[in-house]
């Protein structure tokens, strides 16, 4: 505990030193970075309540974190697929912010917000303060980063660390330091107790340094091989819970092709169940293109020698994944917000081709597309309810306290928020638990306006009693004419068209025969 109490505090002044020698030159670029450190903190904290939880989000709040701290330890065990360091910080987070959307979210955004002077020190590393000054904007307006800089779950803690591990790692290959190279097993370590994706980049990581620099790297490697050995056992089990293996619902064409539109312009697909819609992409895919292709043509020796370890760390993080997906299914867990730890990287080479030498003008131009258009992009989805996460507490909001044993039919993804919100005790109804269940009110939330179910989803004796817009979503209700309750077509209501991928539905008020 000490030795690694220690580390933090070397962590802490390697950042510390570096912000005042900063300071002590009166340098423009620490202003720059203040600055643009500043401008992601308003993109990410300004919003950071506006939206309802999202599903995963609920499990978070509610699931894990909702009792004591070896309750939440606990439930990583049985309920998650990730290790337990975001969970252990998060809880002892909401222990002074509380478990509200502000209070939550909060963590990651200071975390999100963390990756700007990280990407900086990184490009500053590689090519001077140019570089790593636009580095740093790109990461502060990235539509992806600030959406998980908004999500209480541990991608935006993920994305800092292997950020970080990815800086002492260019650090530790240049220069040998056995410090720099301990840190890089350190925050490797921790990185890895964050999620387990972040074993791709970190392996890549090792295998050159061990290479290059073994002795000097030893320590950091026994360090890194410690955490892994601890989380072996969990990762196991949880493995064996299969609570990922949705992903693989997805085909993994689709999910590949997504990763390229989510990295430029966020999650505006199936996350908020909308189609995806590629042109958004656009703009940023060819400015990004752009910038690899001044790389190959106009780029100097050292340039593109200064790409190489980033560049190696993207294709093991994306491509090891794929590899194992396609050799085995059954293990595919390809998913975007998985394979954030590339995005970084990824922003990074795109600064370095806009800060070539022999092409200053046309990559200024390039790197300036880009990062006005983020800037709109990250700013247009604060302000979209279409581009945002479905608004959850208005429509519990709208539905109100149950007079009568009633059922919601809603997105499969959407009952967890909306029993959240709702607070009366309601519970998700699945059709193979064999249950009949008696309504006196039946609920359609659809994801904008559709045509009123038929009436053979519901029977006789239901009149249409209300219909509301509520955000993006619509609330249309129907209620029983005459005394009683009937019994609930469960699989039929299932299927009404609602505009989302799968229906579930949600009970109220009501207990099983």
């Amino acid at each position: 505990m000490e030795a690694a109490g220690a580390l933090g505090r070397e962590v802490l002044s390697t950042y510390l030193e570096a912000a005042r020698e900063l300071v002590r030159s009166r340098s423009r670029a620490f202003w720059i970075v203040a600055g643009l450190t500043v401008a992601a903190a308003v993109l990410r904290f300004a919003t950071i309540g506006l939206q309802s939880y999202h599903h995963d989000e609920i499990v978070t709040a509610s699931r894990v974190l909702r009792g004591s701290f070896w309750h939440a330890m606990d439930a990583v065990g049985f309920s998650e697929s990730a290790p337990p360091l975001y969970y252990a910080t998060a809880w002892l987070w909401t222990q002074a912010t509380g478990t509200g959307e502000v209070g939550l979210r909060s963590f990651s955004a200071l975390a999100g917000v963390a990756i700007v002077p990280v990407a900086f020190l990184l490009g500053a590393e590689l090519r001077g303060r140019a570089t790593g000054i636009l580095a740093a904007a790109l990461v502060a307006v990235n539509p992806m980063l600030v959406w998980y800089s908004q999500e209480a779950r541990a991608y935006a803690l993920l994305t800092l660390l292997t950020s970080l591990s990815l800086l002492y790692f260019v650090r530790g290959l240049e220069h040998g330091r056995r410090r720099d190279l301990t840190l890089w097993g350190l925050v490797s370590g921790l990185a890895l107790a964050t999620h387990y994706f972040a074993i791709f980049p970190i392996a890549a990581e090792a295998a050159w340094l061990l290479y290059r620099r073994r002795r000097e790297a030893t320590r950091g490697a026994a360090i890194l091989a410690a955490f892994g050995l601890a989380l072996t056992p969990l990762a196991i089990h949880q493995m064996s819970l299969g609570h990922a293996d949705w992903i693989s619902n997805f085909t993994l064409g689709h999910r590949l092709w997504e990763m390229g539109v989510t990295f430029t312009v966020g999650e505006i697909g199936d996350v908020i169940a909308r189609p995806e819609r590629p042109l958004l992409a656009l703009v940023p895919v060819v400015a990004i293109a752009i910038s690899f292709c001044l790389l190959a043509l106009r780029g100097g020796r050292d340039e593109r020698r200064a790409t190489r370890p980033l560049l190696a760390v993207v294709a093991v993080t994306v491509g090891v994944p794929l590899a194992i997906a396609l050799v085995d299914p059954g293990k595919d867990y390809v998913l975007a917000r998985n394979l954030l730890p590339a995005l970084l990287p990824l922003l990074v080479v795109a600064a370095i081709g806009f800060t070539l030498r022999r092409a200053r003008r046309a990559g200024a131009v390039a790197g300036t597309v880009l990062v006005a258009y983020s800037l709109g992009f990250s700013i247009w989805v604060s302000l979209s309810p279409a581009l945002q996460r479905p608004d959850w507490e208005a429509v519990a909001s709208a539905l109100g306290e149950p007079s009568t044993p009633r059922a919601m039919v809603t997105w499969t993804i959407g009952e967890a928020p909306l029993r959240y919100y709702l607070s009366t005790g309601s519970l998700q109804a699945r059709p193979s638990e064999g249950f009949e269940w008696w309504v006196g009110e039946v609920d359609f939330i659809s994801d904008g306006p559709v045509p009123p179910p038929s009436p053979k989803l519901l029977g006789p004796g239901f009149r249409h009693a209300g219909y509301e817009q509520v955000g993006r979503l619509y609330v249309r209700r129907y209620v029983r004419t005459g005394p009683g309750l009937v019994p609930l077509r469960l699989r039929v209501v299932r299927d009404a068209e609602l505009g989302f991928r799968s229906n579930g539905v949600l009970l109220d008020g009501i207990s099983p025969s």
